[in-house]
């Protein structure tokens, strides 16, 4: 396997771990009725520009494709801020954070009917972010999840841009 298509498939990895990421936080969301703080609203945008701009490097080559992902990696590097500040919020501030502020990306449309609704409130942030953080899935904190969510992403793809510059050499 060429430097280029081992950085091609690691990018594709990448993006199917955020999807899966984006699909086991709807569930929560949905399922377990856990409502997202805005904190998590904004962590979910970076997830999506994860995947966008990832994406975005297939239809490029050279020195734009690895920009592209070196860019990626830096909202996935935000992402794990994010999560790194809600995580913070959950340890300090339990007992004195009622409710941050509330967030909302998306207004639902009534010309898109149920579907506008659901997409507004997977976009829309509400309760208290340190609250949010002490939630847990298989025994860990959801914000370790996110953590080493976007890490391993960022990582991932610094040595996908790495293989690519090596494949161009």
């Amino acid at each position: 396997m060429t430097g280029a298509s081992s950085a091609a498939w690691l990018a594709r990895l990448v993006i199917f771990a955020g999807i899966l990421a984006f699909a086991l936080v709807l569930w929560l969301q949905f399922a377990r009725s856990e409502q997202p703080c805005s904190m998590c609203v904004y962590q979910r945008l970076a997830d999506i520009a994860v995947m966008v701009i990832v994406t975005m490097g297939f239809f490029w080559q050279g020195g734009i494709r690895r920009g592209l992902w070196i860019l990626a990696a830096l909202y996935a590097l935000a992402g794990a801020a994010l999560a790194g500040w809600q995580w913070h919020l959950t340890q300090m501030a339990t007992a004195r954070v009622d409710t941050c502020a509330s967030v909302q990306v998306f207004q639902g449309s009534p010309a898109l009917g149920g579907w506008g609704k659901a997409f507004a409130a997977t976009l829309s942030g509400h309760g208290s972010c340190a609250l949010a953080g002490t939630r847990t899935l298989l025994g860990w904190p959801v914000t370790h999840w996110s953590i080493a969510f976007f890490l391993g992403c960022a990582v991932i793809l610094l040595i996908a841009q790495h293989l690519l510059g090596r494949a161009r050499s």
